[in-house]
């Protein structure tokens, strides 16, 4: 059977595009739901596998893709579609297994059901919201408004070597001044995940940074390593290679980072006066009472 990699492509971008926000997670999650729609609305939800007869399809695995969150947002497209879709294949040999045994009445299942269909209910639901409230046109003045009309700001393209101590980066400085080359010394010796890289960090602006690594930064000239700068994750040897002004995205460029923070304020506002008309008790006075999260982590 041949798939269509577009179709993959187009689910995941999906997912992509309006994908999750809290907990560190997707900026969006109903991101798989509207994935799901998209394939569907296209007549492009294809089968991609059978179990005993039971298919799995393009849209599932937009759904799982959600479920798994950032813990694949590394992989590669194609291995992260595999991942999945073994992931379906072994759940739906295990579930079927337990129908055999007549788990479907199990007090456990029926509980896990209940959990669930209230987050599909609330997942669905909410996009519908989200999609109501954001429209092109609000996306175009935003672009309009905040990002045509801003300055551009200064990024820095800067390696670092990162260690547990000063002393450790002390010594990290004499093997560069010693002629050993900064990509060598970090791969060495830094214990950042960038060291592979030679400590390479690509472009980035100050506010992406934490102040002291930043502040250094910036006050560097290109080629010029820093002394040891500490922050909260231990001590750095920073090399800057290049300062730059940033280029001002087109409206197409920007358009799906701007779609995502509209949804981030839209659905902090709405969840807030979904929070003010219920009723809300929480049971047990040791219980602190919970915070607001930003949204239920749903929408367009």
């Amino acid at each position: 059977m041949r798939r269509s990699p577009g179709l993959v492509s187009a689910c995941l971008l999906v997912l992509g595009i309006v994908g999750g926000v809290t907990g560190g997670g997707m900026v969006l999650s109903g991101g798989a739901a509207l994935a799901a729609d998209a394939a569907q609305d296209a007549g492009a939800d294809e089968v991609v596998a059978k179990v005993n007869g039971s298919e799995i399809r393009l849209s599932d695995i937009a759904l799982a893709d959600e479920e798994m969150g950032q813990a694949l947002a590394r992989l590669p497209e194609e291995l992260r579609f595999q991942y999945l879709l073994g992931m379906l294949i072994d759940r739906r040999i295990v579930a079927n297994a337990a129908k055999e045994k007549h788990f479907e009445d199990d007090p456990l299942v029926k509980r896990r059901e209940a959990y669930f269909d209230e987050k599909a209910l609330r997942d669905v639901y909410w996009v519908q919201l989200m999609r109501e409230k954001i429209s092109e046109k609000a996306v175009r003045a935003y672009y309009d408004e905040h990002v045509a009309k801003a300055e551009p700001e200064t990024e820095a393209h800067a390696e670092h070597i990162l260690v547990g101590s000063r002393d450790e980066a002390v010594k990290v400085i004499a093997a560069i001044k010693g002629g050993k080359t900064f990509e060598d010394v970090a791969k060495a010796m830094s214990k950042d995940s960038s060291s592979q890289e030679g400590g390479d960090l690509g472009w980035f602006k100050k506010s992406d940074m934490v102040p002291e690594f930043a502040n250094a930064v910036f006050k560097l000239k290109p080629g010029q390593i820093s002394e040891p700068v500490q922050t909260k994750f231990g001590w750095h040897v920073i090399k800057l290679v290049e300062i730059r002004k940033s280029k001002k995205l087109s409206f197409e460029e920007a358009h799906d980072d701007i779609m995502r923070t509209l949804a981030r304020e839209e659905g902090t506002k709405l969840m807030e006066s979904l929070r003010k008309k219920a009723k809300i008790e929480i049971v047990g006075a040791d219980v602190q009472k919970p915070k607001i999260a930003p949204a239920p982590d749903s929408a367009q």
